[in-house]
C-alpha cells in the first residue's frame, strides 16, 4: 500500500503525458485456490488481488492501467523463508513432479501487460507452471 501510494502521483502524472501508465502488482493463485498450511500467505495475496480491482475505480479513468499478475508456484529464493513443515513438504514435493515457473516468466509477462496498446488492460492474468494443478 505504501508503495502503491508512492507512485500513484507520478503514474497519473505519466499517463497524462504518455497516454497511459501502468500499475502491475504481485499476487497469487493463492489469492484464489485453496492451499493448506498457506492461509496468512493466501490472505494477503487475496488483499494485493482485490485491492489491485478496486484501485481500477480510481487511477484508471485516469488512464493508469491497474493489473494484478498471478502466478502458480515459482523456484525462487522466497521458498527459503517458508518455516511450515507442511508448507515446505508441498513446496518439495511440488518440485519433484512440474518444473517451476522462472522469475524470468513473471517478468516476460509483466513486460508483455505493460506493452499492450493504451486501450488495452489485462486486469487479472494467472500464469501457473503447465503442471501445477491447483
Amino acid at each position: 500500500m505504501n508503495v502503491i501510494g508512492a507512485f500513484v502521483p507520478q503514474l497519473v502524472k505519466s499517463a497524462g503525458e504518455r497516454g497511459v501508465a501502468d500499475l502491475i502488482n504481485t499476487s497469487s493463485i493463492a489469492a484464489r485456490n485453496i492451499f493448506p498450511n498457506f492461509a496468512v500467505y493466501s490472505g494477503t495475496k487475496a488483499y494485493v488481488t482485490y485491492l489491485s480491482r478496486h484501485l481500477r475505480t480510481e487511477p484508471g479513468p485516469k488512464r493508469v492501467r491497474v493489473s494484478a499478475i498471478e502466478p502458480g508456484i515459482v523456484g525462487a529464493e522466497l521458498q527459503s523463508h517458508v518455516t511450515d513443515a507442511g508448507a515446505l513438504a508441498w513446496l518439495d514435493g511440488s518440485k519433484d513432479t512440474m518444473d517451476c515457473l522462472t522469475p524470468q516468466d513473471i517478468a516476460r509477462t509483466i513486460g508483455f501487460l505493460a506493452s499492450l496498446p493504451p486501450r488495452v488492460n489485462l486486469q487479472q492474468v494467472t500464469i501457473t507452471p503447465t503442471g501445477q494443478t491447483g
